[in-house]
């Protein structure tokens, strides 16, 4: 929001309906959360030249603790001076608060109305005291009963007790009022800059081959690829951004199986995605990121490892296809662990998941090789297990059978179906034939006779 419409009386949290009634030439764009993450970022990586200590405060903020660093720069007026000049070259409208305590700080540059605010430090209570209740970042509830209940001001808090006001309303409330007046200690916790590689192009006309702009990944993968070497990385995946002339940027990912910097597999992934792209009127500007990067150490392959080349040969089948099918698609099997046969089962992606330990003794009756949704068989001769049965058009005689094993119901299930709501027996059949199948019946419910919900294969 920019001051045109402030100046119009528009605020954060209105319709648009009542904001554009407000300001009639408004124009408004849907949130990109994510691109305002990044941009967060990258100036909490700016900012870092100011200071060592430099941590992102909510979603539109970040906090500085300037203790030792305000004299390089002329004092606290020098440093808020380079730091709102500095965001302005940027294309930033900036608010800057500077106080005690990181929450004052906060509640000076959001609420003082002012560019720069620095508080006096002998008057520093008073101001404090005079910023609205908002600057404590409660919940959106907490801020709408101390308003309904008259109390607009920190001073208006601070003559009640700390014990009335976690009881009345949280008790997150006296903890921000302490934090905000530094009776508590509320340091500026720095989370560390990731490593961005990364590398870009401007060109001065506009290409739309594709050899031309092949040309351009070759030396954009190049230079990443021989930073993360550099730095002992490696990458999951990488993204090319295309800023053409007539359609904006187009975004162009790939990813890994294993974090690689390989120009030569960069290269590979990325050629059925560019002979893919659309260049009308051709593209000026590209910039390519390496994502989801990681210390990466690479391993030799010792002369007679089938085993070390046969995963390297699987490690690139999965990069292929996740590019082409989607890695969220290549999933894997994996035991879970449950007494139900239907829920023993389950699936989880094969890239970036490390495989759950499963352990081998984790059933404690065997199960099938071969498992089906229970099949309906024609009992011949009547037993338990049935001595004659028929499925699938063919006939079967028991020899040897093995059970029950009684599977109680899965009581907790909200979506019931016969077969979860019932009390099942199995039983291991092995035939004249040979073949060994799983058998089921509901003893509570025989009427629903007999069922085949499995083949054994060994």
């Amino acid at each position: 929001m920019n001051s045109h419409a402030k100046a119009h009386g528009v605020v954060a949290g209105q319709s648009l309906t009542d904001a554009a009634a407000l300001c009639p030439d408004l124009l408004s764009e849907p949130r990109d959360i994510l691109r305002e993450r990044h941009l967060l970022k990258a100036l909490q990586r700016w900012a870092d030249k100011f200071s060592p200590r430099v941590g992102i405060v909510s979603a539109d903020g970040l906090s500085l603790d300037i203790t030792g660093c305000a004299h390089l720069f002329g004092g606290e007026k020098g440093i808020s001076r380079a730091l709102f000049e500095g965001l302005r070259d940027l294309n930033v409208t900036p608010r800057i608060g500077i106080a005690n305590t990181q929450r004052a700080a906060r509640g000076f540059a959001r609420f003082s109305g002012e560019d720069i605010f620095i508080s006096c430090s002998s008057n520093e209570y008073k101001q404090v005291c005079a910023l609205p209740v908002c600057a404590l970042d409660m919940s959106a509830a907490i801020a709408q009963s101390l308003s309904r209940l008259g109390l607009r001001t920190i001073a208006d808090l601070t003559a009640m007790k700390s014990s009335e006001l976690a009881r009345r309303f949280s008790v997150k409330l006296p903890t921000a009022l302490d934090e905000l007046r530094g009776h508590v200690i509320d340091p500026v916790i720095p989370a560390a800059a990731p490593k961005v590689f990364a590398a870009q192009m401007n060109l001065p006309d506009p290409i739309g081959l594709v050899n031309d702009v092949t040309e351009v990944l070759r030396r954009l993968s190049e230079r990443v690829c021989t930073r993360l070497a550099d730095k002992a990385y490696g990458a999951r995946g990488f993204t090319l951004t295309v800023r053409c002339v007539d359609s904006g940027d187009h975004h162009l990912t790939i990813g890994f199986a294993n974090p690689t910097y390989d120009h030569a597999s960069v290269m590979r992934q990325f050629a059925r995605p560019i002979d893919s792209l659309l260049l009308k009127f051709g593209a000026d500007w590209f910039r390519l990121e390496a994502i989801n990067t990681e210390v990466f150490k690479p391993v030799q392959i010792a002369i007679g490892d089938d085993g070390a080349r046969d995963e390297e040969a699987v490690n690139q089948t999965l990069t292929t296809l996740g590019n082409r099918l989607g890695f969220d698609r290549l999933r894997r099997p994996v035991a879970y662990d449950s007494h139900a046969p239907e829920r023993e089962h389950a699936s989880e992606e094969v890239v970036n998941k490390r495989p759950k330990d499963t352990n081998a003794n984790l059933y404690v009756h065997p199960r099938p090789e071969l498992s089906y949704r229970p099949a309906r068989i024609s009992v011949t001769t009547p037993g338990r297990p049935p001595k004659a049965f028929s499925w699938k058009g063919a006939n079967f005689i028991t020899v040897i059978s093995q059970g029950p094993e009684r599977v109680s119901p899965l009581w907790w299930i909200t979506q019931h179906d016969w077969l979860s709501e019932n009390l099942r027996d199995y039983w291991r059949v092995k035939t004249v034939c040979g073949r060994k199948l799983w058998l089921m019946q509901c003893p509570q419910n025989p009427d629903l006779g007999w069922f085949c919900a499995g083949e054994f294969l060994r």
